[in-house]
């Protein structure tokens, strides 16, 4: 079959319609006229197969990565940068008018200078191929692994460490069973790294820990011993095997640490451009509260524009960072609280009065509960951070009811992949 691509699909897709349903074709890219056969025919929508591509687009470029079709952590890398940019705009709009029934202005997107070599992070399956222990990915929407051995979003002390990491093992001898490995998670800020090796129940040598904390830029490694079948990357029990126990980031005025559960955005230069704009809409008043809040980067970010400020994170390590990270930085009016955000942020509005909340969620979105206590509340100004235009979208309709979207703000903090971040900013009605 032949057709002209008509839009984009949320994972960087491009979609013709057939019979009035859409089909989702990976690699094809909108006004191309394509080639493709359907692979498999859903009630509401159908996946195609890219054969061909009759007429190109002037967007498309030759992918700069090796491994572009068999890996499925750049969905975008077939799309010059420009084009990448516009896709993201685009998903975005119709999102918020699908969802949300907005129409109003929203703000160009923030690009991204490094849009490759930005990734500050990285959790790679581990497998063994001909007896060597080997990194990689995996095809989409399968469980195809697909040994990569270099990326081009990661930073280059991340792959630096990387193959050494996996040099130091391989050389170490039949003792070691490799086969124990699960995952290798990497975690680089300042050029210092932390390292966690995922495995199943192991003692690792001493002379193996040693040999790796002789790499260059680690300063942190830790076993994270793994027994479930969870897609949490981590297993239950976590080990510190030597040097620190924490990484440090430092962003403008702030020093961070970071224990292995804890996260921070993954493009750390785009991070703190956003955190910068999020600062910027916070008006000095009595009483901020950040749910979501992680290790309390935003948090401490704009505690100085506030009298007081309340994070609420539901994992632990990342609130014990938090306190920490308010006590380097001799910040007196932050506090952290551990707990599920709805219930907590419920609690605090019935005793405080909340001027601006701030709310970072994961891609599922705000849940009923927390939904349920903004509308409750007399919060005067909400910032949403979201991750996932769909998710953000659905939100934004039922905050409807008592708030007004006043600003959308998108960033690109994800180059060569579909992941948009916006940040919006509402107004109680």
């Amino acid at each position: 079959m032949k057709s002209v691509i008509k839009k984009w699909g949320i994972n960087g897709e491009g979609i013709v319609f057939r019979n009035k349903k859409p089909v989702f074709i990976v690699g094809a890219i909108p006004t191309e006229r394509v080639s493709y056969h359907i692979v498999q025919e859903h009630k509401t929508y159908c996946i195609g197969e890219l054969e061909k591509i009759e007429e190109g687009s002037s967007l498309r470029r030759y992918p700069v990565c090796q491994y572009a079709d068999r890996c499925s952590g750049c969905s975008l890398m077939h799309v010059k940068y420009k084009g990448q940019c516009k896709m993201k705009e685009q998903i975005l709009k119709e999102s918020l008018k699908k969802y949300a029934q907005y129409d109003g202005p929203i703000e160009p997107i923030r690009k991204n200078i490094n849009n490759l070599g930005y990734r500050n992070s990285c959790k790679l399956p581990l497998r063994v191929i001909q007896g060597k222990l080997v990194s990689g990915m995996y095809k989409k929407n399968s469980n195809d692994f697909v040994a990569i051995d270099h990326c081009l979003i990661h930073s280059k002390y991340i792959e630096h460490v990387r193959k050494q990491i996996l040099e130091v093992i391989n050389n170490y001898g039949s003792a070691l069973d490799k086969t124990l490995f699960k995952s290798l998670v990497i975690k680089e800020f300042n050029e210092k790294i932390q390292v966690i090796l995922v495995s199943g129940p192991m003692k690792f040598p001493q002379k193996l820990i040693d040999q790796i904390c002789n790499i260059e830029g680690i300063v942190s490694l830790w076993q994270s011993i793994k027994t479930d079948r969870s897609v949490d990357v981590f297993g239950s029990e976590m080990k510190h095997l030597a040097l620190e126990m924490n990484i440090t980031l430092n962003i403008e005025d702030l020093q961070l640490s970071l224990l292995p559960r804890s996260f921070f955005q993954l493009n750390t230069t785009q991070a703190v451009e956003m955190y910068k704009y999020v600062s910027s809409l916070v008006d000095s008043c009595n009483l901020l509260v950040e749910a979501y809040c992680g290790i309390g980067a935003m948090s401490l970010f704009c505690a100085k524009k506030v009298k007081q400020v309340i994070g609420i994170e539901y994992i632990d390590d990342a609130v014990k960072n938090a306190k920490e990270n308010a006590k380097i930085n001799h910040i007196k009016n932050a506090s952290f609280i551990c707990g599920d955000a709805g219930q907590v942020l419920r609690n605090i509005s019935k005793d405080h009065e909340i001027d601006t909340l701030i709310v970072d969620p994961p891609r599922t979105g705000l849940d009923r509960v927390m939904i349920d206590t903004i509308l409750s509340s007399n919060i005067k100004n909400i910032i949403y951070v979201s991750c996932n235009p769909s998710t953000l979208a659905k939100n934004i309709d039922a905050l409807n009811k008592r708030y007004h979207l006043v600003q959308v703000q998108p960033f690109d903090l994800f180059s060569q992949t579909q992941h948009i971040e916006t940040v919006c900013l509402f107004k109680r009605s």
